[in-house]
């Protein structure tokens, strides 16, 4: 029978942060010539004065270095996914960015790497007296957007999920109702629970063995579908690994 290994997240360290500022990745961008990840920052910033990858030498673009790195987006929401609170805590970094440093009618903005070759100064165009103050980016750059919009959870975010007994698989289920037995469908008796996101499937199972006063002769599974769930899985695993919308 195929054993399953849970990972510490310290194993998982080396994918997950950035070599240059020794952190987790943020704005996480890939070299597309190697495939070597950073911080956005820390290797827009290292480009500036140098012309190969800092881990493994591979030249990039001799002339235009910002050319061969590419924002990644699937590993940035990997990290946020894994490390407990990152998301929260850099999202409230930029609020307070922000907070600190406002915009003085859109003259003056924080200092981003530009990411395309400077506008020379007789393109450029000022700004006019009646343009809003605000900070250029999206509402994740200026830190607007909370974990629950990410699509992310939190430990002590609560979950709504149903649970009903289990009567054989979901085809034959299906062909139940479909059939129109219908009563017996109602008498499964569907429930709905409000849980912490960090609440494992053991201890849901113990709770409905003292909800349901289930004989302590009977184990209680819980499965999602047809398939039986690890002890060990919290509800936020669950809504990660299977389709789940909020």
């Amino acid at each position: 029978m195929h054993r399953t290994t849970r990972i510490k997240i310290t194993e998982l360290n080396p994918h997950l942060m950035c070599a240059l500022c020794g952190g987790y990745f943020i704005d996480a961008t890939t070299i597309v010539e190697c495939l070597h990840s950073f911080c956005k920052t820390c290797i827009v910033r290292y480009l500036e004065t140098n012309k190969y990858c800092p881990m493994c030498d591979v030249q990039v673009h001799k002339t235009r270095p910002l050319l061969s790195i590419r924002s990644d987006k699937t590993l940035q929401d990997i990290v946020y996914k894994l490390v407990p609170g990152l998301f929260k805590d850099e999202m409230k970094r930029r609020r307070d960015f922000y907070a600190a440093y406002p915009m003085a009618e859109g003259e003056c903005q924080p200092w981003r790497p530009p990411l395309t070759p400077a506008v020379p100064p007789a393109m450029a165009q000022p700004l006019p007296p009646s343009a809003p103050a605000v900070p250029n980016g999206s509402n994740e750059d200026r830190g607007e957007v909370s974990e629950q919009d990410k699509g992310n959870l939190t430990d002590d975010e609560i979950v709504s999920l149903s649970i009903e007994f289990y009567e054989g698989s979901r085809e034959e289920k299906k062909g139940t109702v479909e059939n129109g037995d219908l009563e017996k469908e109602k008498k499964n008796g569907v429930r709905f629970l409000r849980c912490p996101a960090a609440m494992t499937v053991m201890h849901l199972a113990k709770f409905l063995r003292n909800k349901m006063d289930v004989p302590s002769k009977y184990k209680v599974e819980v499965l999602y579908e047809d398939e039986p769930l690890k002890e060990y899985y919290t509800l936020m695993d669950i809504a990660y690994i299977y389709p789940w919308r909020r």
